[in-house]
């Protein structure tokens, strides 16, 4: 091994121990974070519209949910 690749890799060393000190550590998701991951659903937005056949099929599934 040269000479310059054991300095690089010492100093990668010392820096990622540096780093691991000192870095921020990631933060905790909010609301608005959690809000904004969300997947809202709309069926209006997909180009689907609910007719009362595929709503009779659907009642009973949504109603076990609850």
């Amino acid at each position: 091994m040269s000479i310059r690749k054991k300095k690089g890799s010492a100093l990668g060393f010392w820096a990622g121990e540096l780093l691991s000190i000192f870095g921020k550590s990631p933060t905790k998701p909010n609301t608005t974070d959690l809000q904004r991951i969300e997947f809202k659903t709309s069926t209006q937005r997909l180009g689907l519209r609910f007719t009362e056949k595929i709503r009779q099929v659907f009642r009973l599934k949504w109603l076990k949910k609850f």
